[in-house]
């Protein structure tokens, strides 16, 4: 899947526009379906992060979203 340049889920994420952890009784969770869309995401999970991307909203990384 190509990634496009897009940002549109980092920046509805990050300005709050997105209620952030989609799932308050799993805060550490990575997203699986796009908030914006409703399209599923490709999740890539290491043991320190993880990243979702949407082919049409862009990226979204853990060290992003943590506070």
């Amino acid at each position: 899947m190509k990634i496009p340049d897009n940002d549109e889920l980092a920046e509805a994420v990050l300005s709050g526009e997105i209620a952030w952890p989609l799932d308050p009784a799993r805060p550490y969770d990575a997203p699986r379906i796009c908030p914006l869309c409703g399209r599923r995401m490709v999740v890539k999970i290491s043991p320190m992060s993880w990243e979702a991307a949407c082919s049409r909203h862009g990226l979204l990384r853990s060290e992003w979203v943590e506070r």
